[in-house]
C-alpha cells in the first residue's frame, strides 16, 4: 500500500510545489550491497520497512537469543536478585568460563556477562534460576516471542548455542520484534548501550573488565580469519547484540538514531570478516532514504481533553514526542495532516503523563503514524458537581454567585420590611394626628356650647 502511496505521491508533487511549504527531499539512494543472507532495515519511528533481503528465511540467530532471556530474567527476578550458579550452568560450550558453580552473582552482572560478552553460561544461569531447567525456560521464551508477534522464531535454550541438531531460529524480521521488546526495558537498554563494565567481586573472583562485541559503540577491533580489522564507533548506535554460529556464520542487530528517527539494522548469516560492513551500509543507506520533516515539537499543546469528575474539567494535552515523518522522494510538507482525537471517558483523577489523546499524522490522506497526548498536569477528584462536568473553581464561582442572590434577596426582604414598617408608624401617627385634631374640635365645641 506504502508503494503504491509513494507513486500517487509522485504525481500529486506536481499539484502542490505551489502551496509554498518547506519541502525536504532526498536522492534516490542505491540499495545496500551486502554478504549477509537475510537483511532487515526497519525504522520503529514512522513503522516503515526501508530495505529488506530474505527477511522472513528462518536461520540461526546465535547470541542474539540472549536478548530474550535477559528480558525474562530481569522481569522475574529483578538486578538485585543473587544467583548461585548451579553447577548445571557451567557445562556449557564457551570461548571462556564467565561464572563458576557456587558463584554467587546478581542478575545485573550476569545480564551484563550475556549482552556485552555474550557469555553462555552467564545465560544459562539465569535460565536454570528463574525455570529450574533451560527447557523449561525455553517455553517462556517461545510464549514470549509469540506474544509480541514473531512468527518464524523458535528457541531452544537460553543461550543460542547449537547442540548436536538442536538449534534457535529466527529470522530478520522477528529480530526487530525481540530486540524491540528487550529495549523497552530501560534496564536492558541500558546495558545493551554499554561499550566497557566492572564486575563486582564475587566468592569466586576479584573484579574483572569486560567490553561489549557490539564495537560501533566505542570502536576497536574485530578477530575475523583474514585478521583483526579496525570497526569505527557509529554515530548513533544505541544499543545491539552480535551473535556468531559454530559454522562462523555472524548475526548482529542494532538500533540507531538517525536524525531524531530509532532504526532497526538486522543481518543473519553474514561473515566475521562483513558483520560490521553490512550493518554500516545498511545504516548509512537509512540516512540517505529518509527525508525528515517536523509535523510538530514535542511538548506541542493540542487544545484541552475533557475530564470528568476532576477538580478541573479539562486539562492541556501535549504531544509526547514529537511528529517526525518521512517524506517520500520529492513530496511536499503540505501533503501532510494531522487529526486530534482525545479520549471520550477521561476521568478524575488524572496524573501528569497519562494518555489523554492522540495525534493522527496523515501523508496524502493517508494516515502514517499516530502520536500519543499527554497530560500536562494532573488533576485530582472533584467536588460533588464534578460528576456533572462542573469543576471546583466553577463550584465556587456558582455558590459565590448563589450567596450574593441571596444576600440581595436577604437585603431586599429587609429593606422591605423596614419600609413597610415606616409605612405603617407613619399611618399610625397620621391617624394620631387625625385622631387628636378631632379631638381638639370636641373641646372646643364642648367649650364654646356650639349645638353643632
Amino acid at each position: 500500500m506504502k508503494k503504491i502511496l509513494r507513486k500517487t505521491i509522485c504525481f500529486l508533487l506536481l499539484l502542490s510545489v505551489a502551496a509554498g511549504s518547506t519541502i525536504t527531499t532526498s536522492f534516490a539512494a542505491s540499495k545496500p550491497d551486502i554478504t549477509a543472507t537475510s537483511a532487515f532495515l526497519y525504522c520503529d519511528t514512522t513503522d516503515e520497512v526501508l530495505w529488506q533481503k530474505n527477511a522472513d528465511k528462518k536461520l540461526n540467530l546465535a547470541s542474539i537469543t540472549k536478548l530474550m532471556t535477559c528480558l525474562i530474567a530481569v522481569e522475574k527476578l529483578g538486578l538485585d536478585h543473587v544467583v548461585t550458579v548451579d553447577a548445571e550452568a557451567t557445562r556449557v560450550d564457551k570461548a571462556e568460563s564467565m561464572v563458576y558453580a557456587g558463584e554467587k552473582i546478581t542478575v545485573e552482572d550476569l545480564v551484563y556477562e550475556a549482552l556485552l560478552c555474550s557469555a553462555n553460561d552467564a545465560a544459562k544461569a539465569l535460565a536454570i534460576e528463574v525455570s529450574g531447567t533451560q527447557k523449561k525456560f525455553a517455553k517462556l521464551m517461545n510464549k514470549r516471542a509469540k506474544k509480541i508477534g514473531c512468527t518464524n522464531t523458535h528457541f531452544a535454550n537460553a543461550s543460542g548455542v547449537k547442540i548436536g541438531k538442536i538449534q534457535s531460529y529466527s529470522t530478520a524480521k522477528d529480530i526487530v520484534l525481540i530486540a524491540k521488546e528487550a529495549f523497552k526495558t530501560k534496564k536492558i537498554l541500558k546495558i545493551a548501550k554499554t561499550a566497557k563494565y566492572t564486575l563486582k567481586a564475587t566468592n569466586k573472583s576479584g573484579e574483572r573488565e569486560i567490553e561489549s562485541t557490539n564495537l560501533f559503540l566505542a570502536g576497536g577491533k574485530a578477530t575475523t580469519f583474514s585478521g583483526d580489522i579496525k570497526v569505527k564507533k557509529y554515530k548513533g548506535v544505541i544499543a545491539g547484540k552480535t551473535g556468531t554460529t559454530p559454522e562462523f556464520k555472524t548475526t548482529m542487530v542494532v538500533a540507531c538514531d538517525i536524525d531524531g528517527f530509532t532504526v532497526y539494522a538486522v543481518v543473519m548469516n553474514s561473515t566475521l570478516e562483513n558483520r560490521y560492513s553490512d550493518i554500516r551500509k545498511m545504516l548509512n543507506y537509512a540516512k540517505r532514504s529518509i527525508s525528515k520533516y517536523t509535523a510538530f515539537e514535542k511538548g506541542e499543546i493540542f487544545g484541552e481533553a475533557k475530564v470528568t469528575g476532576g477538580a478541573q474539567n479539562k486539562v492541556e494535552a501535549a504531544a509526547s514526542e514529537a511528529g517526525l515523518v518521512n517524506l517520500p522522494e520529492g513530496a511536499s510538507a503540505s501533503l501532510v495532516t494531522t487529526k486530534v482525537t482525545y479520549k471520550e471517558d477521561l476521568k478524575a483523577p488524572v496524573k501528569k503523563g497519562d494518555t489523554v489523546g492522540k495525534v493522527e499524522i496523515f501523508l496524502a490522506d493517508e494516515k502514517v503514524r499516530d502520536i500519543a497526548l499527554k497530560a500536562t498536569k494532573s488533576v485530582k477528584e472533584g467536588w460533588f458537581l464534578s460528576a456533572i462536568g462542573i469543576s471546583n473553581l466553577q463550584t465556587i464561582l456558582i455558590f459565590a454567585v448563589l450567596a450574593l442572590i441571596l444576600a440581595f434577596y436577604i437585603t431586599i426582604v429587609v429593606l422591605r420590611a423596614k419600609n413597610k414598617r415606616r409605612k405603617l408608624r407613619a399611618r399610625e401617627e397620621r391617624a394620631r394626628q387625625i385622631a387628636l385634631a378631632q379631638l381638639e374640635r370636641e373641646r372646643d365645641v364642648r367649650k364654646r356650647d356650639w349645638p353643632y
